[in-house]
């Protein structure tokens, strides 16, 4: 059923300074849509939202937008079989993260993963000794993610499953706070259950990156399932507001097979993605690998 936008929007202030003044960036040009069809793990529709900047810290976010109500009820009830289908692609990536890990905790112990969707990124942590949690408010990825991996993946938001203070040594953010609709109260609250010392790593469409730049408007992270756009000075003074201090800032390279990059590509054009999809299988190279780098950022950042 196609609901028109107005009826599921909310005014929101600025998240990072509390300020309710802003130019408008980016204007919407799809006004109606099937609110069902918005938010999964690896896809959204386009042209849905107007995105402003906090004329008072430089945030953006989108404004109005769907009511967080809509927003939790779309998540909790997502298939996303597409997401599950590239599992060795995301686990190859997620080994290579796992680097930044490693480079700033001194052996395994207790790692929560927020929005761990099928759980790829908790599994290589589970090969490597560490003892793995995760939060995911997909119930259908949460539920493939514990039959497969055997991880630990609860059913709900960060907030909902009320960890103990200070409980874990690592906890991860892989394409998530950008999706949430209070990304200082999440961080808040991983700082609350992490323990003194410990670090978070994030990960995020960096509206500052030069895939950014080079794209403008047409850039393929504006999609309806964001609903905040850092750079890494506005994620960065949101950590420390969080009480946080940022060790280091990475470009995030991912991994995914060629058939499913010109999939996605059909976000843009689709018939051209077709016509890819046909040439791509016809060839029998759907499957090769393609290391990629869209403008995505890792922030690795203490808890102080």
């Amino acid at each position: 059923m196609e609901i028109m936008a107005q009826d599921l929007f909310e005014q929101v202030p600025c998240n990072l300074c509390g300020g309710n003044d802003y130019r408008v960036c980016i204007r919407p040009t799809n006004r109606s849509f099937d609110p069902s069809a918005v938010f999964s793990a690896s896809g959204g529709i386009r042209g849905t939202q107007q995105i402003v900047k906090c004329r008072q810290c430089g945030l953006l976010y989108v404004n109005p937008r769907i009511k967080t109500d809509h927003v939790l009820g779309a998540y909790s009830s997502a298939v996303d079989e597409l997401y599950l289908s590239q599992e060795e692609g995301r686990k190859q990536t997620f080994t290579r993260s796992f680097g930044l890990i490693e480079r700033y905790v001194r052996g395994p112990g207790k790692i929560l993963d927020v929005g761990a969707a099928g759980g790829f990124f908790l599994q290589v942590a589970k090969e490597k000794g560490w003892e793995p949690y995760g939060v995911e408010p997909s119930r259908w990825m949460a539920e493939w993610g514990n039959r497969r991996f055997g991880v630990n993946i609860k059913p709900c938001t960060l907030r909902a499953a009320v960890f103990s203070d200070d409980f874990f040594d690592v906890i991860t953010m892989w394409d998530v706070l950008e999706h949430t609709s209070d990304p200082l109260a999440e961080l808040a609250e991983a700082h609350r259950i992490l323990k003194d010392g410990g670090i978070i790593v994030i990960n995020f469409p960096d509206t500052g990156s030069w895939p950014a730049f080079l794209a403008g408007s047409k850039w393929w992270f504006y999609l309806s399932v964001h609903l905040y756009y850092f750079t890494a000075d506005t994620i960065g003074r949101m950590l420390a507001k969080a009480g946080f201090f940022p060790l280091a800032f990475r470009q995030h390279w991912q991994q995914l097979n060629l058939e499913h990059i010109t999939k996605m590509a059909g976000l843009y054009h689709k018939p051209l993605s077709e016509a890819g999809l046909k040439i791509v299988r016809a060839l029998r190279m759907g499957q090769c690998p393609v290391p990629y780098y869209a403008g995505q950022t890792n922030v690795i950042a203490r808890k102080i």
